[in-house]
């Protein structure tokens, strides 16, 4: 009896394991850190390995996104992918450096398919001429879970409050 105790008790433990990994709240956390360090491009990178970030980006947006944001007036409006991942493009050529930290996520609220994260990032968006992203953003992220998996569907984010 006692040998069946540690087999038990260990599958016990992978299984909890395994319905809180798989459990839709980690997934999006997952997802958002996932679509953060995609969006990340160090100082110095080459525009190959940058480029790269285009395959994941691919992967993480459903087929239209809409982008809400006060503070880059272009950047709003419902986009199709392939425009996103050419704006992305764009940036990995352009951008000195990118950098999309989370400081902190404030909730993660699932219903049925769809799914928000709301956090606070410090992000930097450096161009050779401007920066049209610098300091502590409150975001949102919609999701949307389809056949595929959860893709992002709408981002909205504004200047917070330090």
């Amino acid at each position: 009896m006692k040998r069946l105790l540690v087999p038990a008790a260990v599958a016990v433990l992978m299984a909890g394991f395994a319905f809180w990994w798989f459990s839709p709240e980690q997934v999006l956390k997952r997802r958002t850190r996932s679509l953060l360090e995609t969006l990340t491009m160090d100082a110095g990178t080459g525009l190959s390995s940058r480029q790269m970030g285009v395959y994941s980006l691919n992967a993480l947006l459903a087929p239209e996104v809409q982008l809400d944001t006060p503070t880059i007036e272009q950047a709003n409006g419902t986009f199709e992918r392939q425009d996103l991942e050419s704006a992305f493009s764009w940036l990995c050529r352009q951008a000195k450096q990118t950098r999309f930290e989370l400081e902190r996520i404030d909730s993660i609220t699932v219903s049925g398919g769809t799914g928000e994260v709301a956090c606070v990032l410090e992000a930097v968006v450096e161009l050779p001429t401007y920066r049209p992203a610098d300091g502590l953003y409150q975001v949102r992220f919609f999701w949307r879970r389809g056949e595929d998996g959860w893709r992002l569907e709408r981002a909205m984010w504004a200047e917070a409050a330090r």
